[in-house]
C-alpha cells in the first residue's frame, strides 16, 4: 500500500495543482473519485491490464463524455505509464491536497472499539492543534485490532494500535 500511495502521489499533486490553476478542483475532484470507483472493480481493473485494448478506449472510459480536454489528458498520462491501477490513491490524496488548501482535513480513525464523544473531541482537538486545520473525523471500528486506534489524515499515519507498539518494540529490542 505505501508503494502504491508513493507512486501515486506525484500524480495526484500535479493533478491538483493543475485543477487549482484552472479553478476546477471540485470538478477533478469528481472525476478522479468516479474513476476511482471504476478502478476499484476487478473486472475493470482486469480490462485495464489487456493488452488488446487500445490507450485511446481506456482514456474514454475512464474519462468519459463528458470530461474536459485537460482531464483526458490526465488519465492519458495514467494510460500511458500503466497507473491506472493507481486511481484510488490518487483520488484519495488529491482529496487530502484539496483539503490541505481550503484548511480543512478528514481524517479516518479506525479503533479496537468504538470512540466515546469526548474521546472524539480529544482527537479533533489534538489533530487540529497538530495540523493547523478544521478537522472532521471519520471513526470506524476494526475487530482486527487487539487495543489502541490507528489514524490516517492524509498520507500522515500515526500508529497507537496495541499491534504496531508491540513491532515498535520488537524492533527497538532487535528481535
Amino acid at each position: 500500500m505505501s508503494e502504491s500511495i508513493t507512486l501515486a502521489r506525484p500524480y495526484a499533486k500535479a493533478a491538483f495543482d493543475f485543477a487549482k490553476s484552472e479553478s476546477v478542483v471540485d470538478q477533478w475532484s469528481k472525476d478522479l473519485m468516479v474513476a476511482a470507483g471504476l478502478a476499484q472493480n476487478a473486472q475493470i481493473l482486469n480490462h485495464f491490464n489487456r493488452p488488446d485494448v487500445l490507450d485511446e478506449e481506456l482514456v474514454q472510459l475512464v474519462g468519459g463524455d463528458d470530461a474536459s480536454e485537460h482531464y483526458k489528458n490526465f488519465v492519458r498520462l495514467l494510460v500511458e505509464n500503466d497507473r491506472l491501477s493507481l486511481l484510488p490513491e490518487v483520488a484519495e490524496l488529491y482529496q487530502y491536497y484539496s483539503e490541505l488548501d481550503s484548511q480543512s482535513l478528514t481524517v479516518d480513525v479506525y479503533s479496537a472499539v468504538a470512540l466515546t464523544a469526548a474521546q472524539q473531541q480529544a482527537m479533533i482537538a489534538a489533530l487540529s492543534k497538530r495540523t493547523g486545520k478544521q478537522i472532521s473525523l471519520q471513526t470506524h471500528v476494526d475487530d482486527t485490532m487487539m487495543g489502541g486506534a490507528i489514524i490516517h489524515c492524509g498520507d500522515l499515519v500515526i500508529d497507537g494500535s496495541l499491534r504496531g507498539k508491540v513491532n515498535r518494540l520488537k524492533t527497538q529490542l532487535g528481535v
